[in-house]
């Protein structure tokens, strides 16, 4: 048995993980938990990976907030603890969209030029790309395989997360999360990035299935015992049908629905 730490993309895992790194550098390079050794992987390695009887520890984040620091961050080429040069199609992205509000906005448009324009630049930008279900798997999935996680940290409470995780773990008190900018890759924002009213709902809906991710986590954060997945959500599943899965899966009650607010108008 194992506990593997999976890093998904701007969501406060750098941290975390350098953390642990450094603690287990400190013990002579293998670090032991009452769960097992604590491996510690790269962005690749995803929950589906997790290996039966090992479990899982993943930090997540709101994907609104997620938005807006991986657009900044990309535009930054990763700076300045990396350096990775835009591909092709970010290189285009950003020559449209200056800014996140900009991308947000052209999303919520009606089809046409921008919006097919913001929607390149989704499936384009590397952080944006990437939703949180890449690493959770859609909403049945992670419902199927709840027994894998061991816990669930938040980007938005990693300071308190990271003491429940010492705790877990059985870490050394002294082990701390970086501090400053540069070790933790936190993103530095250049500009105001409030969005739009349009451009928050169209990101919203674009993030969909992570919010239906985050609710599950969140149950499991706070104990909550969840249902099991019914039949006909994991066909679906396993079909790859994650969208109609998750209707299944809100008419059996195992998801609540989205406020209205969180949906882009047909209007718009």
């Amino acid at each position: 048995m194992a506990v593997h730490i999976l890093h998904v993309s701007k969501t406060g895992g750098t941290a975390v993980r350098d953390a642990v790194r450094a603690e287990r550098q400190a013990v002579g390079g293998r670090l032991l938990s009452p769960w097992g050794p604590i491996r510690i992987h790269p962005h690749g390695f995803r929950l589906r990976h997790v290996p039966k009887g090992d479990v899982a520890i993943l930090t997540l984040r709101d994907p609104l907030s997620r938005f807006l620091s991986g657009f900044c961050s990309r535009q930054r080429k990763g700076a300045p603890r990396h350096l990775r040069e835009w591909s092709d199609a970010e290189r285009l992205s950003f020559e449209w969209f200056s800014t996140p509000q900009e991308l947000a906005d052209a999303l919520a448009e009606p089809p046409g030029t921008a919006r097919h324009r913001a929607e390149f630049a989704m499936n384009s930008i590397a952080h944006l790309r990437r939703r949180l279900t890449a690493w959770t798997g859609r909403p049945a999935y992670l419902l199927r395989h709840l027994d894998k996680v061991l816990y669930v940290a938040r980007q938005e409470t990693l300071d308190d997360d990271w003491e429940r995780l010492q705790e877990l773990l059985e870490l050394p008190r002294e082990v701390a999360l970086p501090d400053d900018f540069v070790a933790a890759h936190k993103t530095i924002y250049p500009y105001d990035l409030t969005l739009s009213d349009k451009g928050a709902a169209a990101v919203r809906e674009w993030y969909a299935e992570d919010y239906e991710v985050l609710r599950i986590a969140e149950h499991l954060r706070q104990g909550i015992t969840l249902p099991r997945v019914p039949l006909r959500a994991r066909l679906r599943s396993l079909l790859g049908e994650g969208r109609v899965a998750s209707r299944v899966l809100l008419t059996e009650g195992v998801l609540q629905p989205r406020p209205r607010g969180d949906q882009r108008s047909k209007a718009a």
